[in-house]
């Protein structure tokens, strides 16, 4: 099933004269006003809310109404190890996958 964008992000808007796509600071409701500052902010933690986005809007889609040629997976998080990691720090990992096709590498076209 082919999902538009306003599916995933609430007021998501295209601007054709701009050629800029808009998704509302409330579409990610984990997203601080100072994290998302285009000059001051983290830009990993808007990568991070746009991921978790899409992942919340797409499971909350019936069934019928789930792409079948591209997919988010988000297992549950794990506590992080390795060198420089604080103690207690959880890690949330994402599985993102997309059927493209051979030539052109576009996405696949949905049924």
């Amino acid at each position: 099933m082919n999902v538009i964008p306003t599916q995933l992000f609430a007021g998501y808007t295209f601007d054709s004269v701009a050629d800029e796509i808009r998704i509302p600071r409330a579409a990610l409701p984990g997203l601080t006003a100072a994290e998302a500052n285009a000059t001051t902010g983290n830009g990993m933690e808007v990568m991070r809310q746009i991921v978790e986005g899409a992942s919340s809007s797409l499971s909350a889609l019936a069934p019928e109404a789930k792409p079948t040629k591209a997919s988010i997976t988000k297992p549950n998080p794990s506590i992080a190890v390795g060198v420089g990691v604080a103690p207690g720090t959880l890690r949330q990992t994402y599985g993102l996958s997309f059927d493209l096709t051979p030539t052109g590498l576009e996405m696949a076209t949905e049924s």
